[in-house]
């Protein structure tokens, strides 16, 4: 009883909506320059730049290649070391 009285009593937080149609260009992570917003990356400073958010910043875009040498790389370490000391 106790229980849901108190979730009764707590504030909800309410996800505030974001009107996109107000938001004109964006602006990049590194350089700060203003941006179309169609635009996939920074005329300035050569970075890329993913979909814009609340703020009108863009969002830094994903390096999926970084990503996956390094879990390669990992594996590799791993299967070496499994190699190395285990056999």
């Amino acid at each position: 009883m106790r229980g849901s009285m108190a979730l009764a009593g707590r504030k909800q937080k309410k996800k505030e909506a974001v009107d996109f149609a107000n938001i004109l260009v964006k602006r990049c992570p590194e350089c700060f320059i203003n941006l179309p917003l169609d635009a996939k990356v920074c005329f300035s400073c050569r970075t890329r730049v993913g979909r814009v958010d609340k703020f009108g910043k863009a969002r830094k875009a994903p390096n999926w290649i970084s990503y996956i040498i390094c879990i390669v790389s990992w594996a590799i370490l791993i299967a070496y070391i499994n190699w190395v000391f285990l056999n």
